[in-house]
């Protein structure tokens, strides 16, 4: 479950997220939908102490979120609830070294990442952002299997008495038969729940007057092991044949592109009616020699 702490600073930024309208002028707001890749390095004080598990580094998709961003002079916020998807693969090896099979975990959260934006560039058609930010979660699917051929495999001595009686086990290791995606944690042994915090960039390519393209990639860290306590506790107690105790945390790195309407606000009233008054002149000085950044709809 997520600790009390965590709960209060993502509902911190969620209120600061909304107490944003208020507080400041918006400028652009935009909505839209991305999708997009990750790869995950899980790291699990079992599995590194375990003989049978060499590291892997793949992509997993993450399928489709949804995208919405207010943006000031300066600075912004952005809200991305979407499905994202986790965890890494390991390869399963024999006592001597060879390649038999793989373990995969594979965990899809429903997440909804709030994030404060701090421009780095500022200009009429790019901006790019450095990002940070936290997300709570709730896992919408998960497992972790084992898939091997028949093999020669290193099990920790304490749990040979609680192996199959299909496995024999022998002087430098234990004769395995072949497993197609054995389950060695289900859904239910996973923590519903998951905090991440973020940080990143973010880079808003203006393709009109409408439309804009989005490029976003972050680093997250998963601050709660994603198994359940009582899943934990077995562990503990050796009562798993193909895992081992040990603390568990996720590094994601994640890449996203998005495409949004957004839709330009004007200036504060009071800047208006300043410039409604008679004898105001609009400054027509530039700071960059290309176009600088739009202060209104143009009128269709």
């Amino acid at each position: 479950m997520l600790k009390p702490q965590g709960i209060n600073i993502y509902v911190t930024i969620l209120l600061l997220f909304a107490a944003s309208t208020v507080f400041a002028q918006t400028k652009i707001v935009s909505l839209g939908l991305y999708t997009g890749i990750t790869s995950t390095y899980t790291w699990d004080e079992g599995i590194n102490a375990d003989p049978r598990y060499n590291p892997q580094y793949d992509l997993k998709m993450s399928p489709i979120g949804l995208m919405y961003g207010v943006d000031y002079t300066g600075f912004g916020f952005l809200l991305t609830p979407g499905l994202i998807s986790t965890g890494q693969n390991f390869n399963v090896v024999n006592t001597v070294g060879g390649q038999e099979g793989i373990r995969k975990i594979n965990l899809q959260y429903f997440q909804v990442p709030v994030a404060l934006k701090i421009h780095l560039i500022d200009l009429s058609f790019l901006k790019t952002s450095f990002v940070i930010g936290a997300s709570g979660a709730y896992l919408v699917k998960g497992e972790e299997t084992i898939t091997h051929n028949a093999a020669k495999l290193y099990f920790p001595p304490i749990v040979h008495p609680i192996l199959p009686d299909n496995y024999t086990v022998a002087y430098d290791g234990v004769l395995s038969p072949s497993q197609n995606k054995f389950e060695i944690v289900s859904q239910k042994d996973f923590n519903p729940f998951q905090l991440f915090a973020f940080v990143g960039l973010q880079s808003d390519w203006y393709l009109s007057e409408d439309w804009k393209v989005s490029f976003d990639f972050r680093v997250n860290y998963v601050a709660l092991d994603n198994r359940s306590p009582q899943y934990l506790d077995k562990l503990e107690s050796y009562e798993t044949i193909y895992d081992i105790p040990g603390k568990r945390r996720d590094i994601i790195g994640n890449f996203t592109i998005g495409f949004a309407r957004y839709l330009e606000i004007e200036e504060k009233e009071q800047n208006r009616k300043n410039q409604g008054k008679k004898g105001t002149k609009r400054s027509s000085s530039k700071k960059y020699p290309w176009p600088g950044p739009r202060k209104s709809r143009p009128k269709s």
